[in-house]
């Protein structure tokens, strides 16, 4: 007798063999086609997001240009506050000259005017200049005001005040240090390794 494959033998054979054959196209077919699909999906979805957000960065260009005119504005406005040239004598005298002119206007008499050494306040270069008046007490008033009121940020920073005569208490001799600021920062200071 020959050996051959009984009904049942070849059920089971065939089975298995479509079974082998289902985890073959499984694993090495379906499973990279989906894989494919879902990594091509993952690319188009973050090809639509890139797009969205550029229209929406586009979309606000307007809103942009907006920031940089008040940016470029309030630049303008900040650069007013700083004396004008960048090197500390020409600033110095610039604010000397500014003070004569207002000690001037306020009606009080001009005694002494010194520069003093620049140094940094608060990382900014500061240029003070001590001026001494002879005023009465409306003119000194008068005189602070305007200081105060000068569109470049000064700052008196010591104010000494003497009555000079005492028969007449309103006569008085006043010592202010004034100053004012470059925009200039303090250089950082390297560290050596």
């Amino acid at each position: 007798m020959k050996p051959g494959w009984t009904p049942r033998e070849r059920i089971i054979l065939t089975l298995a063999g479509i079974l082998v054959l289902a985890y073959v196209f499984t694993e090495y077919v379906a499973e990279p086609l989906f894989r494919e699909q879902k990594r091509q999906e993952q690319n188009i979805e973050n090809k639509i997001n890139f797009i969205t957000k550029y229209h929406e960065i586009l979309n606000q260009k307007s809103y942009y240009r907006e920031k940089e005119k008040a940016n470029r504005q309030l630049s303008i406005e900040i650069d007013k506050l700083f004396l004008s040239p960048m090197q500390p004598a020409l600033a110095a005298a610039g604010l000397q000259k500014s003070l004569e002119d207002k000690a001037r206007k306020a009606q009080v008499q001009l005694v002494q005017v010194k520069t003093e050494k620049t140094k940094y306040t608060e990382n900014l270069l500061t240029v003070p200049v001590q001026i001494t008046i002879k005023s009465s007490l409306e003119d000194l008033s008068r005189f602070i005001r305007s200081i105060e009121s000068d569109e470049k940020f000064l700052v008196i920073e010591d104010l000494t005040i003497r009555r000079i005569n005492k028969k007449d208490p309103e006569r008085l001799e006043s010592q202010l240090l004034v100053s004012g600021f470059i925009q200039q920062r303090k250089p950082e200071k390297t560290k050596r390794t």
